[in-house]
């Protein structure tokens, strides 16, 4: 065989031979030479740690040789690669790759063979043959579960690209590097699994990529096509069925949609009107716009009508307004325009720099229930939110957790109060810092209890009371005869901790006891709890609720004016009556009442027990 100038250049430099991991096979009588350069993915590999060696079926031909640097062309090739043969011509070379540094043979595909040719060299400097592999595709060859190994050619994990060639369920919470979903089949996301593509999705067709409700596709590309199912429970009266939703897709027609059925209802709220317009009413009113929330109800069970379209990919710009003239000005309903959890709050998706703290989502028994910087708006979820002026706010498509509620400085405890009773519950929150609280909004269902913390004649479901308050009025609303339980949560950071409950006189200490369980009949007054944080040790050191009544052997003697009313152990108002200083009361029967002395804003409450 003819020596070429390349094969002298290299003598000496390929004298010593790496390690082999293959060996060939021995006693043939032809051969040809290669010279080249290896490429992965497109990219030529600079390192002297990769071995290639040439491949007739499973039969080795080649003595396998490192990639070294080549000096004339300050490059890195594979020199002298002689492929041996008892065939004169006409065979199918295939090559193969190993990773000395890795100490494994890399699962590629070869792109580039050769044809066997007796006395032939291949390749040569600033024309070197392209030993050229590509990372495989893994795909499904079977339809069924993610999570079954037998359905794929090989196992994905965060690393591969992957191609849905057969209808497959993602039923657990799955990474992988690209994602491609072939024409004519699916790929569904179950409920409550996440599926995250860090580098590319490819889906062209909305119903090759479904979303099951409380599912959640975190992605990096733009246009793919995709249907997101929103369960929707029946509605069943005018407090139960309600749902706020909000659309993943790019501004999706709402005419022609799974939404518009024969009974059905679609708002949007208006705030500076203020009312909720209906879509049936409203010629104007075509689409699920971005970033905006609705509220939506329906009769039909089982029901998971499709956002069908785009998924969103951008940052969405939506409008909120404050108009001052309401009872409680700035109420905006938006909603999550994207298939993945966001956040509201310092660091999450949405900003509160023009919002009050939290926000208020709609549960299905008609209760605007309080949630803060820590709870995860889901995909096709809307929100109520108040403003605190006109503005635009910038939804941003991340997952990121908050990490507060406002970025004001300050002490950033917080206080969280809940009452449950009668089937509901309801919570409020103190935050020990400042920052744009938000009002309580009564609920649609009279059947449920609600607590709110007074601050300035203001009642708040979200309060900032300053780093300095340690008194809170919790007010208490309920229309139902029956039992409830308060419970604290978030308390490690106080020294002390009590909650006074002004009807019946009790005093509990809440960092020794775990809740308060307490009788309502929906007729006393809404001032029935204070939290003190503070040392406390009885009813009478409050200086609002100093002693002003006392016992004599038939009669109870009130000192000051307003009207009274005796209260008994059940909550019920036994006796009502008008007071001036100094006037008496029949004593009642054997048990232990509470007077309650009511004069304007003004209340008074004493236990007293007769014998």
């Amino acid at each position: 065989m003819k020596k070429s100038l390349l094969l002298v250049l290299c003598i000496a430099f390929f004298s010593i031979l790496n390690a082999q991991h293959w060996t060939p096979i021995t006693g043939t009588q032809y051969n040809m030479l290669i010279n080249g350069k290896i490429y992965i993915d497109g990219v030529a590999q600079n390192s002297t740690t990769l071995e290639v060696a040439a491949f007739c079926g499973d039969e080795c031909r080649s003595i396998g040789l490192c990639q070294q640097f080549f000096p004339p062309s300050q490059e890195y090739i594979i020199g002298n690669l002689t492929i041996v043969s008892n065939v004169f011509s006409g065979e199918t070379i295939t090559f193969r790759i190993y990773d000395h540094t890795l100490g494994e043979e890399l699962e590629l595909d070869c792109v580039n063979t050769v044809t066997f040719e007796h006395n032939t060299e291949i390749g040569n400097i600033g024309n070197w043959f392209q030993f050229a592999f590509t990372t495989p595709t893994i795909h499904n060859i079977t339809a069924g579960n993610w999570s079954d190994p037998t359905i794929w050619n090989t196992v994905p994990n965060t690393t591969s690209s992957v191609t849905i060639a057969a209808d497959c369920t993602v039923d657990e919470d799955v990474v992988v590097a690209n994602l491609t979903i072939s024409d004519g089949v699916t790929l569904t996301v179950e409920t409550g699994v996440t599926l995250i593509v860090t580098e590319n999705l490819v889906c062209d067709d909305v119903d090759g990529l479904v979303i099951k409700d409380r599912a959640q596709v975190i992605n990096e590309s733009a246009g793919v096509m995709a249907t997101f199912n929103k369960r929707v429970e029946a509605w069943t009266s005018n407090s139960n069925g309600w749902h706020l939703i909000s659309s993943p897709v790019n501004e999706m027609e709402i005419a022609g949609s799974d939404f518009v059925i024969e009974t059905f209802d679609l708002f949007r709220y208006n705030e500076t009107t203020p009312a909720w317009e209906n879509y049936r009413n409203h010629p104007e009113f075509t689409i699920f716009e971005n970033g905006r929330g609705f509220l939506y109800a329906n009769d039909q069970p089982d029901f998971e009508p499709g956002f069908m379209g785009e998924l969103n990919y951008d940052d969405v710009e939506y409008a909120v307004t404050n108009s001052e003239y309401k009872v409680i000005s700035g109420v905006n309903v938006i909603g999550n325009p994207f298939p993945h959890n966001i956040y509201k709050g310092v660091g999450g998706a949405i900003n509160d720099s023009y919002l009050a703290s939290g926000y208020y989502g709609l549960t299905y028994n008609g209760e605007w229930e309080v949630h803060t910087y820590d709870d995860p708006i889901g995909p096709g979820q809307g929100i109520l939110v108040i403003a605190s002026t006109n503005t635009n706010i910038t939804i941003a498509k991340t997952n990121a957790v908050a990490t507060d509620e406002t970025d004001a400085k300050g002490d950033v405890k917080r206080l969280k109060i809940k009452v449950s009773g009668n089937g509901h519950e309801d919570r409020v929150y103190a935050y020990f810092n400042e920052g744009n609280g938000l009002y309580k909004i009564d609920n649609y269902s009279s059947n449920a209890a609600q607590i709110s913390i007074q601050k300035d004649a203001n009642k708040y479901a979200i309060a900032h009371v300053g780093g300095d308050c340690d008194e809170l009025d919790v007010m208490f609303k309920n229309t139902k005869n029956a039992e409830y339980t308060i419970t604290m949560e978030d308390t490690q950071d106080f020294s002390y901790l009590y909650l006074i409950d002004n009807v019946t006189g009790d005093v509990v200490n809440m960092l020794v006891d775990d809740s308060y369980t307490f009788h309502a009949n929906g007729h006393e007054v809404e001032e029935r709890f204070k939290v003190v944080m503070r040392e406390y040790s009885s009813i009478g050191e409050n200086n609002s609720q100093t002693m002003f009544a006392y016992m004599t052997d038939s009669h109870i003697v009130i000192k000051g004016e307003g009207l009274l009313q005796l209260v008994d152990i059940t909550g019920r108002v036994v006796k009502t009556k008008e007071i001036r200083d100094n006037e008496t009361l029949d004593k009642p029967s054997c048990g232990v009442y509470v007077l309650r002395m009511i004069n304007g804003n003004d209340v008074k409450t004493q236990k007293i027990v007769v014998r």
